[in-house]
């Protein structure tokens, strides 16, 4: 394979303050057998272009958070959407408790506060709730598990009318994100 010449630059976005990991930069130059995705894939580059292979792929509750967001970002929250982002935030932490003023707390609140609202532009959504600081705020780099999933899917069912879960909702995610960190465990 011939080697390529790019530079990926991945900051967070600068709306909020600082975050205290600005992004991976990747310097693939010196790297002729793997293309700049594969990199991204294994966590980046080091200064000498050899890939980080200790690197840890395996996706974490807060970012599996992230994903549903960005899969149904306009959608009110919802008290099923609340109960599942409290399980996975409670499992984050341990203890089956959730943060004080973290993003479970903001989504039983945004839950309440939409089934008072009027209008349904009033309404908040999952995006204003799981905003791209959602890996912050959770306190841990605990990975996804079936466990973690499971008991989302629990919660979210428990809280729905219909007792049925949204099958692009958050422990839809956290689904996907377990069995994801599962075959990548099996294939080290």
């Amino acid at each position: 394979m011939e080697a390529r010449t790019c530079r990926i630059e991945c900051p967070e976005p600068s709306e909020q303050p600082e975050p205290s990991n600005p992004g991976r930069v990747l310097d693939t130059e010196r790297v002729a057998a793997r293309d700049a995705t594969e990199l991204l894939a294994h966590g980046g580059s080091r200064d000498d272009g050899v890939v980080d292979e200790t690197y840890d792929t395996r996706v974490k509750i807060g970012e599996a958070l992230e994903g549903s967001s960005r899969a149904i970002g306009d959608k009110p929250v919802e008290r099923s959407d609340a109960a599942a982002i409290f399980s996975a935030e409670a499992s984050a932490i341990g203890g089956g408790v959730a943060i004080p003023g973290g993003v479970a707390e903001r989504a039983q609140a945004a839950a309440a506060a939409n089934a008072r609202a009027a209008r349904g532009e009033d309404k908040i959504t999952m995006n204003d709730v799981l905003t791209w600081e959602t890996t912050m705020k959770l306190p841990t780099d605990k990975a996804v598990t079936s466990e973690v999933a499971a008991a989302a899917v629990e919660a979210e069912a428990a809280n729905d009318p219909r007792g049925k879960t949204n099958p692009c909702g958050v422990s839809a995610a956290l689904d996907m994100a377990a069995k994801h960190n599962s075959e990548n465990e099996r294939a080290s």
